[in-house]
C-alpha cells in the first residue's frame, strides 16, 4: 500500500512539470531580407484506453471525427498578438501576420479512442536583422500558455487545448472526465516552442553549404552564395536515437478504471541562413553574426567531426592490425612439402583415344 502511494506521488509530481513543447521548425533567412516565414509544426497523439462495456466506451461511440480549421488574417489576430507579447520580452523580431492550419482527428476503436493533433503556424516575421551583419535568434522560442481562440464553424475554438476537439464533437465525454486525472493531459497546452531556445545555438549542429550557388535555390530568395545550416534534434549513431516523449496516467471514474497516454515527438529544427554564420552573445542575448568569407577554423572538439575521425581511425587501425597479424602468420608457415609425396604417384591411361599416352597432369593414383 505504501509503495502504491509512493509511486502515485512520484507520478503526480512528474506530471506537474510536464514539458508541453514538441515542435518541428523549418526556416530559411536570405541575405538582407526584410522578412521571412518560418514554419512551426506541432504534433501530439492522445489515447484513452477503456473496456468495451464501460460508460466511457458508450459515450465515445464509434463515429470518426475530422476537424480542420484554416488560419489566416481573418481569424488569427489573437495568435499574432500572443506571439508578439512573448517576443517583446526578449527579441527584436515581430510577427506581422500568420497563416496555418489546425487539424484534429478523433478515431474510436473497440477498447480505446485516439486523438491526433497537427498544427502548422507560418508567421511572417520581420525585424530579425539588428545590424547589417547581426541576426536576432531569440524569435525561435515562445510559449503560449493562455487560451488561443480562433473563429471557426464550431464557434470560438481554442486551438491550444487538446480538450477543445472533445468539447466540439463529444461534449458528454468532457463532462464525464471533468473531475478525473485525465484532464491533466487533456489540458496540456499544444503551442510551445521554448525547447528550441532552451538549447543554446552553440550546441546545435552547424555547417557551411555551397548549395545556394545552384540556380534552383533562387526561389527561396538566396542570391547564390554560401549558406549556413543550423540544426537540432538530429538522430544519428553519433548523437543518439530519436526518442518520443510519452506520458501516461491511470484514473477512475464512478468505479471504472481507465488510462490515458500522450505521445509527442522530440523537438527538432533546421534554420538555413545565407552567408557564413556563427553564433555569439551580446549582453546575455544570443545573436548570429554573418560574414561573406569563411571564419577561422573553430575548435574541432565542439563538433561531431572528431568522433567521426576517431571512429574512422579506429577502423583503419583495426584493418592495419589485421594485415600485420595475417602477414606474420604467413611468414611462420612452413615451406616444407606437406601432404602426398609426388614420388608416390603413378600415371594411368585417360582413355583409349589417347593411345597409351599417360600423364600426371590429369589422372593419377597412388602406387
Amino acid at each position: 500500500m505504501l509503495r502504491r502511494i509512493f509511486l502515485t506521488g512520484i507520478l503526480l509530481a512528474s506530471l506537474s512539470f510536464l514539458p508541453a513543447h514538441a515542435v518541428q521548425l523549418d526556416a530559411a533567412i536570405p541575405k538582407n531580407s526584410e522578412e521571412f516565414v518560418p514554419s512551426f509544426q506541432f504534433t501530439r497523439i492522445i489515447s484513452i484506453q477503456y473496456d468495451e462495456n464501460s460508460k466511457l466506451s458508450e459515450l465515445v461511440g464509434d463515429e470518426k471525427h475530422n476537424l480542420r480549421i484554416d488560419l489566416d488574417s481573418e481569424n488569427s489576430a489573437m495568435i499574432v498578438d500572443l506571439i508578439n507579447a512573448e517576443l517583446e520580452k526578449k527579441s527584436f523580431v515581430r510577427v506581422g501576420g500568420i497563416d496555418g492550419v489546425y487539424s484534429a482527428i478523433v478515431i474510436p476503436q473497440q477498447n480505446s479512442v485516439s486523438i491526433e493533433f497537427k498544427i502548422i503556424l507560418q508567421p511572417v516575421m520581420y525585424g530579425h536583422f539588428v545590424g547589417d551583419s547581426t541576426l536576432d535568434s531569440e524569435w525561435r522560442g515562445f510559449e503560449l500558455s493562455d487560451t488561443v481562440a480562433v473563429s471557426s464553424e464550431y464557434g470560438m475554438y481554442d486551438i491550444n487545448s487538446p480538450k477543445s476537439v472533445l468539447l466540439a464533437v463529444m461534449p458528454d465525454v468532457v463532462e464525464y472526465l471533468s473531475d478525473s486525472e485525465a484532464m491533466r493531459l487533456l489540458e496540456l497546452k499544444l503551442l510551445d516552442t521554448t525547447g528550441l531556445s532552451d538549447l543554446p545555438l552553440s550546441k546545435w549542429e552547424s555547417m557551411f553549404d555551397p548549395t545556394a550557388k545552384m540556380s534552383e535555390t533562387q526561389e527561396y530568395g538566396f542570391s547564390g552564395g554560401v549558406i549556413t545550416n543550423y540544426s537540432m534534434g538530429i538522430c544519428s549513431v553519433y548523437l543518439g536515437l530519436c526518442q518520443d516523449r510519452s506520458y501516461a496516467e491511470e484514473f477512475t471514474v464512478d468505479g471504472e478504471r481507465y488510462s490515458i497516454k500522450s505521445i509527442e515527438s522530440q523537438d527538432d529544427a533546421t534554420i538555413i541562413i545565407e552567408g557564413y554564420v556563427q553564433e555569439s552573445r551580446h549582453g546575455g542575448v544570443e545573436m548570429l553574426s554573418i560574414a561573406d568569407s569563411a571564419p577561422d577554423r573553430g575548435n574541432e572538439n565542439d563538433t561531431q567531426v572528431p568522433i567521426m575521425y576517431a571512429m574512422s581511425g579506429a577502423g583503419v587501425a583495426l584493418a592495419v592490425g589485421f594485415f600485420i597479424w595475417s602477414d606474420k602468420k604467413s611468414k611462420k608457415t612452413s615451406t616444407e612439402q606437406t601432404g602426398i609425396d609426388p614420388k608416390s604417384l603413378c600415371a594411368v591411361p585417360i582413355g583409349s583415344s589417347a593411345g597409351r599416352y599417360q600423364t600426371n597432369r590429369v589422372t593419377a593414383h597412388l602406387e
